[in-house]
């Protein structure tokens, strides 16, 4: 567990809440077809009224983070989610490491990165599957 990193992400909406809900729907789907087998989970939940989203990524480790990225970045399904929604802020619960950053360096990354949370204890039960 101490390895495991949790990545939470709030978006700003600019199109209609459906709209965010098809583009993540579809994001999901290829990640979880296609992307890094070290993404663990992948969920995502809208706040139609405050026009907001949220982001639940759970990953193995660090490096399944960049992976994660360096796969799915130039999918089409990412282009639809960052065209209905802005990333606002990012919050690292684990390991922000030195590759990390760096992948954040060499990017266009503009949102908020919040880190220096370390895993201090807990549990996780086995996952189920969220969509049909």
């Amino acid at each position: 567990m101490e390895q495991r990193l949790t990545i939470l992400n709030s978006y700003r909406l600019n199109a209609p809440p459906e709209h965010f809900a098809r583009a993540i729907d579809a994001l999901a789907r290829r990640v979880e077809a296609e992307g890094d087998p070290g993404v663990l989970s992948y969920r995502f939940f809208v706040h139609a009224s405050e026009g907001t989203a949220r982001g639940v990524i759970d990953y193995v480790n660090a490096a399944a983070w960049i992976g994660h990225h360096d796969i799915a970045m130039g999918w089409p399904e990412m282009s639809g989610l960052h065209s209905v929604a802005s990333l606002t802020d990012i919050v690292f619960l684990g390991a922000m490491t030195s590759e990390i950053q760096a992948w954040i360096d060499r990017s266009t990354l503009t949102a908020r990165i919040r880190c220096g949370y370390a895993f201090a204890g807990g549990f996780q039960r086995r996952s189920e599957r969220w969509h049909d």
